[in-house]
């Protein structure tokens, strides 16, 4: 009898010496990851804020023991999803927005023994290759998760972080393949409108181009905005001369008026009238990396069907806003080549 109570008393010390043990162990967790992804930080907020598209890029998914169940509210605070593993079952919520910078989460997880809090954020910051986004989860381990992790070895950052490196990775992978999506249609021959547009002309190279055409639109725009001046349509460009040779041209960004502008003498901002005409006309619906196929697919139009291109210059509308528009794949662009 003794013996056994001996035994008790043992056991009794050892557990009250292993909570003790366990208690002082240090549970705290902050777990980072960090990856740049060549997207703008609009459409990786896009992607991350909602839900629903964590199907496209999250590693834990890759996982045959884990399964995922959305919520009824995908985006948003208070938008939630619940999964399962074979250790337990938990929750995601989202709790905060900050629009294209960040979104808050808590996540709590029941592994039948204990139920864990954690906090995850999604940081994003615009750098030169497009955005880094940083993900962290940070918490505090109780006694059982000590207890449990330290008898079997479980380290947090190895289970988290490979995780974390693989959903960013994947997420990188998503956005590539869904900003590469483009198509082409030669809508044919239309007849074109004239009307008036400010412009501004310059040269360049295809390199610097894009950059040369951008800035001088926003010249354009900060003229109209100084004299009171609405767009009657959306953003051009006017190719006046090409020198293959030099993989250079001669262009003019413009901007659709309502009525003639009369410019001061000494403006670079000039007003010009474009007549109406024919045209073969070719819709690119994608990045503009892709208007070059747009163009050789309509100038095959042209000599395929016995057509004379007409002295008139030819010129690309932008449909859509690129800073409204966060997937270049949904960018709109059409593409006019003027026939007699």
């Amino acid at each position: 009898m003794k013996a056994l109570k001996y035994i008790l008393l043992l056991l009794l010390i050892l557990i009250i010496g292993g909570a003790i043990y366990f208690a002082l162990l240090d549970g705290t967790y902050d777990i980072t990851e960090t990856k740049v992804i060549d997207a703008p930080p609009s459409l990786v907020y896009e992607e991350i804020e909602d839900f629903k598209n964590w199907e496209n890029w999250n590693g834990w998914l890759d996982k045959e023991d884990v399964e995922l169940t959305l919520g009824q509210q995908t985006s948003g605070v208070d938008a939630y999803f619940t999964f399962e593993d074979e250790h337990g079952d938990g929750k995601m919520v989202i709790t905060g927005l900050d629009p294209n910078k960040r979104v808050s989460m808590d996540m709590t997880y029941d592994s039948g023994l204990a139920v864990s809090n954690s906090d995850v954020t999604m940081v994003l910051e615009p750098v030169e290759q497009g955005t880094q986004i940083t993900w962290n989860i940070k918490g505090e381990q109780g006694l059982i998760e000590k207890a449990v992790g330290k008898v079997f070895g479980i380290d947090m950052e190895e289970e988290i972080r490979p995780m974390y490196t693989q959903s960013l990775n994947q997420l990188d992978a998503h956005l590539q393949k869904e900003m590469a999506i483009y198509s082409t249609n030669v809508d044919g021959i239309i007849q074109t409108g004239g009307g008036y547009y400010l412009y501004m002309s310059s040269s360049a190279n295809m390199d610097n181009f894009s950059a040369i055409m951008g800035q001088m639109l926003q010249n354009i725009m900060a003229y109209m905005q100084r004299n009171n001046i609405d767009m009657y349509g959306m953003p051009m460009s006017i190719y006046e001369k090409f020198d293959p040779t030099n993989n250079s041209v001669i262009f003019s960004a413009a901007i659709p008026v309502k009525d003639r502008v009369i410019t001061e003498t000494d403006s670079n901002v000039l007003c010009s009238y474009r007549e109406p005409g024919k045209a073969v006309k070719v819709t690119l619906k994608g990045s503009y990396e892709h208007l070059q196929e747009a163009w050789n697919q309509g100038q095959n139009f042209i000599q395929q069907n016995g057509l004379q291109e007409a002295e008139a210059p030819p010129y690309e509308i932008y449909k859509t806003d690129p800073s409204l528009t966060p997937n270049p794949a949904n960018f709109l662009t059409e593409v006019y080549l003027p026939i007699q």
